[in-house]
Order: C-alpha cells, then structure tokens, then sequence
C-alpha cells in the first residue's frame, strides 16, 4: 500500500508540474528603445505576467539600464505590465512596457484609459514625461585662435556659441537634451563647411546678408563635419544619451572624472600628457570599463576654446528653474 500511494503522489506531482508548464506559456517582444531595439521573452499563466527577461539591450549603462533592472520584477509582483516607469529613464521604461506588451499579443493602445495613460507607443516620449517638468535653453559663446592658419600664414580666428535645450524634472534630472553649435571663422578659414563672416559692411550689404545666411551649425552640417569617432552630431547624440537621467551636477561630476583637465576630452589610455596618464591611471578597472562604453561614440571636448558644451546646459537648467512647462 506504501508503494501504490508513493506512486499515486508522484503522479500527481507529475501532472501538478505538467499543469503549470501548461499554463505558464513563453512569448517574445520587442520594442525600440532610446539605443536600439529591447526584445523581451516572458511567461504568463493565463493573462497574468509571471516572468519577464530582458534577452537584448543597447541602452545607456546607468541610466536607461536603471529601468531593465527595476522593471521586471515589478511587472512579476504587480501580474501585469502596468507599472510605474523608472524616472529619469522614461524612453527605455516606455520601449520596455511596449515590448512586453508586445509579447502578450497587446499593442500600447490597449483598450483601458489606463493603458493609454502609462504606455503610450515607443518614441512617443514626450507624451510619457512627467506632470511636472522644467524646459530651458541655455547658450555659451567662446572666442578661439583657430582654427590654425591659412596658406600665408594669417592667423585664422573663429567664435563658437554652443545651445542647449534641456527638459528637466523637478529634481534637476535631464528627461531629454537637445545641444547644437555654431562655429563662425574669418575669412581666411578654407574648407567647404566654414561658416565665414567678412566684416560689417561699408556698402554691399546685399553680399553681407548672404554670407550670414548662409551659416550652418555643427550638427546641421551632418556628414560633413566629421570628428575621430563619427560626425559632431553622431558624438553630440552620444553625449546626449549619457547625461540623460542625471542632473547637471552629476553630468559635471562625471566631467571632472573622465574628462582632460587640459583638452576637455574623455581620457584615453593611450594620452600622452602625463597629467591625463596619472588621471587614468587612479580610475578603477570598473570605471574604465564605463569611461570606455561611453567613448565608443563621443570623444570631442565638452568645455574648451572649441566651444563650453557644459555651461551651456547647466544655463539650461538655470532658465528651467524659472519658467514652468504647462502640461
């Protein structure tokens, strides 16, 4: 009798464990997130959420990652997708909801007005923001010796006026950044993409208008202002992607870090100033790992004679905290 009623429970166990894989089906989804695209795999028992897994990723390491850390779990404890977003990495909360919603056969237009409050279409996300947000525009001008000199050996001068666009929280953390640059040369600068001014005009003013219309930003030339890691608007939306989630004080924390004292360019291993060496050398192998990832595509200088990217945007933020976006 001991050994029918052993058999009986293992077979009932059998049967427990073949109800559950039953009922806890796995489906993939995926979704574009602020770096690329998100896939998810989940497993569900019915329409309740009982495991979701992050299987790809190219978010930003610290900040979009926050959310692929923090977001699972709750979608596990609450059964359903509908879950709070992580702040500061809206874009990625947003990819990551529309994935697994993606992977439960939903869209993000679900029926509920609740689903169309919390997860609205990945991209959207302006939409997704906060009630409370800041938006600023702050600017920087700086003059520069250069660049170099021209075939006689004039001197080439050249200003660089750098805008920035930040919308905020209310703790100071960058929701979305937007940062272009004008550089204007005299005109002894050669090369096709210089933005040249001659002078005031003594007579010809119709030849002075069109010289000033005629100036392009950095990020407006595209393909052809190329740097060493990509175009200035490649490296530009690099940095973009980093600061994003962190406050200007942490964006300047990160600067004084990882960045030259003497050029204003992330440190390089192979730098052969001796001060950047030393520099290099007291960051942590976890910390060069992370100053690595995050010049894969952003190696220009963000404060120096070619322009003060970072006053720039701590200006944003100082005009945000004057002037309230509506929503």
């Amino acid at each position: 009798m001991r050994s029918v009623g052993k058999t009986i429970l293992c077979l009932m166990t059998a049967l427990l464990l073949a109800a559950c894989a039953a009922g806890a089906e796995e489906h993939t989804g995926e979704a574009e997130g602020y770096g690329g695209t998100l896939k998810v795999r989940v497993a569900m028992d019915g329409r309740r959420l009982t495991s979701v897994t992050v299987t790809e990723h190219h978010e930003t390491e610290g900040v979009g990652t926050r959310a692929i850390d923090e977001m699972p779990a709750a979608m596990v404890a609450a059964g359903t997708w509908q879950v709070d977003g992580v702040s500061g990495a809206t874009v990625t909360s947003n990819a990551l909801k529309a994935a697994v919603q993606d992977a439960m056969g939903e869209n993000s237009a679900a029926a509920s007005p609740e689903a169309e409050n919390t997860s609205p279409q990945p991209g959207s996300a302006v939409e997704a923001l906060p009630e409370n947000i800041l938006s600023g525009t702050g600017m920087c001008a700086t003059g520069r010796l250069g660049p170099g000199k021209d075939a006689e050996g004039n001197q080439v001068h050249s200003f660089n006026v750098v805008f920035a666009h930040g919308l905020f929280d209310e703790e100071g953390r960058v929701l979305a950044l937007g940062v272009d640059q004008l550089e204007v040369s005299s005109p002894n600068l050669e090369g096709e993409t210089a933005s040249r001014f001659t002078g005031w005009p003594e007579e010809d003013s119709e030849a002075f208008m069109q010289e000033i219309s005629a100036w392009q930003s950095k990020g407006a030339l595209g393909d052809r202002y190329k740097l060493k890691s990509g175009t200035w608007r490649e490296e530009m939306d690099a940095y973009q992607r980093l600061f994003t989630g962190k406050t200007v004080d942490e964006i300047e924390a990160w600067y004084d870090k990882f960045c030259s004292e003497e050029t204003g360019r992330p440190l390089m291993a192979e730098s052969e100033s001796e001060t950047d060496q030393a520099k290099y050398a007291g960051l942590t192998e976890e910390e060069k790992k992370q100053l690595a990832d995050a010049t894969t595509m952003a190696t220009m200088s963000l404060r120096d004679s070619h322009g003060d990217i970072l006053t720039a945007i701590r200006r944003a933020w100082e005009d945000a905290q004057t002037v309230r976006t509506p929503r």
